[in-house]
């Protein structure tokens, strides 16, 4: 009885790590946990391991449902694996455990990580998986003599451990070599490798199941892979299985209890050890009935077989008719053919001189090739040398003119200068003069108006006596008025002070207002002019970012297409090179193909011809003369293959052997022989096929005491060195005793030793030599035997074929860089032509770019000058407005007081009226006389005023005639300096024109030399062309006179052959 030891789960439902579960002891094991722990996925796993194939039973959709789907924290697993280990206890020899083995760690780690551990056990699941994933499949033919199973391919049995892998291994290899023998149809074992766990011990029993989520599935009993009927067939009545009563789930009780009666049928069946035999016999009935299909189908092919006898009968008599007729047909068209070969001969030659004089005038015109190459590639560098020179030259050029055009502006700029200063120069020249006149006129009247104020203060002071006597009367009669009119005269003086202070606040306010209206307009011109300044240095900006773009751009694509161009030249040289390296390559492979060709083609002859054999020999064969169906099949040596090694020892000791005629039957020797003695002169002889019906003779090989001297260390049987072909196999052996008695030696003291113990062999030295008992025959070996000329035919074909597959591959290269070189030729050009027009380009935009950058700082200091401007004016406004609200108020206070002022004036005048008609009479006279000496002092003061400005006038023209005189001295001196700078400015442009027109004059002539070597170039490159037309002309014309000539040669030897 077996006994459950312990259940082993990795990747099965929720276990997701390998879960060992140990089963002590001969008690009852009771598995304890909380809900959801997995307690019925371990019955769910047993289920599963022995068979079930219901995903609905293990409670699942899907039978891939039972694999491990992964958690929050966990990945999905790829396998799920679940095994059993069962032991009898009668005869396990292994350890048992009566009890639970119970383990306490009493410590654990501090820094113990449940992340880490998690990582861990999932890496090492992720090495169990991918170490039990499905190994691969290698295929390989299976030896001959292996049943062919057409299971055998996709069977799960496989080798169990390394050992049984590598027999198998091993088994395929030599089945391989033994199809490579003979005709064995191929048989393909896969053979599927997979790392085991250990060997079970004796007496235990590991059932396996494993599920891939690929949908594989496999079975392994004790390590090794089985079928699921081979695990169902151990258990079969044991009461194990996925369907019988020793595993109760959950609501299987219930299941049971309410099932129908056939159904507890079942149970009661397993339970009793019946259901195993029943088994048995369904599959026996089965087998049986296959059987009986098997036979019916037998009868039928019989039958069908039978049917088809009468056809082949029929058939086979058409066979002999149409041989016979064919027979007759060859007869008939050796002799046309004969007639033909001549022709062909004649044609051969002439194809064969057509051949070396196109090779002669293809070498020939190589060689022109190569020159006009080399003149080209001269050419090419000559023609990059003038580019280089004629874009220094252009540059030169351009940077002369703008340093012309420089010039040219300064210089204008200084003559205009010039001519604002000669301008100004005779301005001032006439103020100056009429300066001078004025200051003379000035000092003239200056004197005129000193006498006439001497003059008026004389007068003034003799009226000023008269007057103040007059006053002093009047005083008397004017005092009574005085007290009364000071209060009025107060009044009026603070009316008049206050009427004046209202004036001047009011001409002030005026003053104010005008120029804050004139700071208004200047504001208003500032920021008119200032938003004018801005948007030209807005749009020039852009224009500037436009312009500098393209410049970049055009920058940028002149760098390109430098680095474009240099990678152009140094591909074209590369490419040019690999041309000229292939093409010579094409030309040393066709003369090596042409050689290769005449030899394997005089081998081919000399084989053909037999020219090894004897001139009897070559007679027989190249006469014909045997009849029709007697020729002969060939020499011994044509059904002989010799290694290597071996060939010239052969070739010496079989000479004759090998010149042996082989024909088909006896009536052919017998033909042979009487030809020999009638037609032909000399002896020969006729080795019968072993396949003719009348040779009547046993071949098979006879007992024979052989010497052991194959046993001893370096000597070879002559017959393991030599392959026979076509039906002779073992006969050789009989029909030739050297064969049979011949041994290889490593030296000639081992030969000669064995030869005289062994008297009846013959032993071979490596250097020729043939020892045989007594006897020894050697001497200068012979060239040009019949195996040497074999392999020398097998070396000549291999290199032919490596050589002609080599000519194609050169052909095809040597065209392929012919077009590239083309496209690249064309190629740099256009990017030639692209850079110079770039170069020109750039030069313009380069120009336009510092003219605009010149614009814009000018503009710039402009809108820096309008900003300084705009804030004075700003702050200048600002006071003006606070000192018109200050002068406003000022003249509110000062009307009220002057309307003050008035009223008490008008009061007072009231008063005074009376008073003032008794002044007048005093007044009078006081008044005259003071009238004239008001009129003598107004005259002397206007006299002294005139006086003040004549001099003052005076000074100021003298002042005005000094700075006159400084500001002529600067500008002669800046004239002065202009003009200097002029000169100098004027030989420099003469200088750049020189320079410019000189660099213009050698881009010319460099152009010229350009255009004038492109031409050349292009006549070379035409030569070229036409050559290598011609050049590919004539080897394609050789080619085909080749082609023709192996054609040729082709069929007449196939003529040779076949038809005579």
């Amino acid at each position: 009885m077996l006994k459950l030891k312990k259940i082993q789960i990795l990747g099965f439902k929720s276990f997701c790590d390998r879960t060992e579960v140990a089963l002590p002891g001969n008690g009852i094991a009771v598995v304890v946990g909380p809900n959801g722990c997995g307690k019925s996925n371990i019955l769910d796993g047993v289920t599963w391991v022995l068979g079930e194939q219901s995903a609905k039973t293990l409670r699942g959709g899907k039978m891939e449902d039972v694999i491990f789907a992964g958690t929050r924290s966990r990945k999905p697993l790829g396998m799920a694996e679940v095994s059993i280990t069962l032991i009898d206890p009668e005869a396990y020899q292994g350890p048992l455990l009566d009890e639970p083995e119970i383990s306490i760690e009493n410590e654990l780690p501090r820094d113990w990580d449940e992340d880490a551990l998690r990582a861990e056990s999932a890496a090492e699941v992720e090495e169990i998986i991918s170490e039990s994933q499905p190994g691969q499949v290698i295929e390989s033919a299976a030896p001959a003599g292996a049943p062919q199973d057409p299971a055998a391919g996709t069977a799960p049995d496989a080798a169990g451990t390394p050992q049984e892998a590598a027999s198998a291994e091993g088994a395929a290899q030599e089945g391989a070599s033994a199809q490579e023998g003979g005709a064995v149809p191929a048989v393909v074992l896969k053979i599927r490798r997979r790392k085991f766990q250990r060997v079970p011990q004796q007496g235990e029993i590991v059932v396996t199941r494993r599920l891939f989520r690929t949908g594989e599935s496999e079975y392994l009993l004790n390590g090794k892979l089985c079928r699921l009927r081979d695990i169902q067939d151990i258990f079969m009545g044991t009461g194990l299985g996925p369907e019988s009563y020793a595993i109760i789930g959950q609501e299987r009780i219930e299941q049971l209890l309410s099932s129908k009666p056939h159904d507890r049928r079942a149970i009661i069946e397993e339970a009793a050890g019946i259901t195993r035999f029943k088994t048995k016999k369904r599959l026996a009935e089965l087998r049986l009935e296959q059987a009986k299909q098997n036979l019916a189908r037998v009868n039928d092919i019989f039958e069908e077989v039978t049917r088809q006898m009468a056809s082949l009968k029929r058939q086979s008599a058409k066979a002999e008719r149409y041989g016979a007729l064919r027979d007759e047909l060859r007869g008939r068209l050796r002799v046309v053919l004969a007639s033909k070969l001549a022709q062909m001969d004649a044609e051969q030659a002439e194809l064969q001189q057509e051949i070396t004089e196109a090779t002669a005038s293809i070498e020939e015109r190589a060689a022109k090739v190569e020159e006009l190459d080399q003149q080209h590639a001269a050419g090419l560098s000559q023609g990059y040398a003038l580019d280089e020179q004629a874009k220094a030259a252009q540059q030169q050029a351009s940077q002369s003119a703008v340093e012309l055009e420089r010039t040219t502006t300064r210089e204008q700029a200084n003559r205009e200068r010039l001519q604002e200063l000669e301008r100004r120069g005779e301005q001032a020249k006439a103020e100056q003069q009429q300066a001078r006149q004025q200051l003379e006129a000035t000092a003239t009247e200056r004197e005129a108006q000193r006498g006439f104020l001497q003059n008026a203060e004389e007068e003034a002071a003799s009226f000023r006596a008269q007057a103040q006597a007059s006053q002093q009367k009047m005083r008397d009669a004017s005092q009574a008025v005085s007290v009364a009119e000071q209060k009025i005269e107060a009044g009026r003086r603070q009316a008049g002070q206050l009427l004046n202070q209202l004036n001047v606040v009011r001409n002030q306010s005026a003053q104010a207002e005008e120029s804050l209206a004139a700071l208004d307009r200047e504001a208003a011109r500032l920021e008119a002019e200032m938003a004018t300044a801005k948007r030209d240095l807005e749009n020039l900006g852009a224009e500037r970012g436009q312009l500098s773009m393209r410049f970049e751009s055009i920058t940028e694509t002149l760098q390109r297409l430098e680095q474009e161009i240099a990678a152009a030249r140094a591909q074209i040289a590369q490419k040019r090179t690999e041309e000229m390296e292939a093409r010579r390559k094409g030309d040393q492979l066709r003369s090596e193909r042409a050689t290769l060709v005449g030899r394997k083609n005089s081998i081919e002859s000399l084989i053909r011809d037999h020219s090894y054999s004897t001139e009897t020999v070559r007679k027989l064969f190249r006469a014909n003369t045997l009849g029709e169906g007697l020729k002969p099949v060939g020499t011994l040596a044509d059904f002989l293959e010799v290694q290597d090694q071996y060939e010239n020892v052969v070739d010496e000791f079989l000479r004759d052997e090998l010149n042996y005629v082989v024909v088909k039957s006896w009536d052919a020797a017998n033909e042979g022989m009487r030809v020999l003695k009638t037609d032909v002169d000399g002896r020969a002889t006729f080795l019968v096929h072993p396949e003719d019906s009348q040779a009547l003779f046993s071949f098979a090989a006879t007992e024979h005491l052989q010497p052991p001297v194959a046993q001893r260390t370096g000597v070879v049987p002559l017959k393991d060195c030599i392959r026979v072909l076509n039906g002779f196999g073992k006969s050789l052996e009989v029909i030739l005793p050297k064969l049979r008695d011949g041994y290889v030696t490593p030296d000639m003291e081992t030969a000669r030793s064995l030869a005289q113990e062994y008297p009846r062999a013959f032993f071979l030295a490596p250097s020729g030599e043939c020892f045989h008992n007594l006897t020894v025959t050697g001497g200068r070996s012979r060239s040009g035997g019949p195996l040497a000329l074999k392999r020398d035919l097998r070396e000549v074909s291999e290199k032919l074929a490596l050589v002609e597959k080599d000519l194609g591959q050169a052909e095809v290269t040597a065209a392929e860089l012919s077009k590239l070189l083309g496209d690249l030729t064309r190629s740099l050009e256009v990017k030639s032509e692209e850079r110079r027009q770039a170069e020109r380009e750039s030069a313009q935009q380069g120009a336009a770019l510092r003219q605009m950058d010149s614009e814009i700082q000018r503009l710039d200091r402009r809108v820096q000058d309008l900003n300084l401007q705009s804030s004075r004016n700003k702050d200048a406004r600002t006071a003006k407005q606070s000192f018109l609200e200050e002068k406003r108020e000022e003249i509110g206070r000062l009307e009220e007081q002057h309307r003050a002022a008035e009223a008490s004036i008008a009061e007072g005048q009231a008063a005074v009226a009376e008073l003032r008609a008794t002044r007048e009479d005093a007044q009078q006279d006081a008044a005259r006389l003071s009238a004239e000496l008001a009129g003598h002092e107004e005259r002397r003061r206007g006299a002294e005023a005139a006086f003040g400005r004549i001099d003052r006038l005076h000074g100021d023209l003298e002042r005005r005639l000094q700075q006159m005189e400084q500001q002529m001295a600067a500008a002669a001196a800046e004239q002065q300096q202009r003009q200097q700078e002029n000169e100098q400015l004027a030989v420099r442009r003469e200088e750049l024109s020189n320079t410019r027109t000189e660099a213009m004059k050698q881009v010319a002539e460099l152009t010229q030399q350009a255009t004038t070597l492109r031409s050349e170039l292009a006549q070379v490159e035409q030569s070229l062309k036409t050559l290598r037309a011609e050049n590919n002309a004539l080897r394609e014309k050789l080619t085909a006179a080749t082609a023709r000539e192996a054609r040729c040669s082709a069929d007449k030897q196939h003529l040779e052959e076949t038809c005579l």
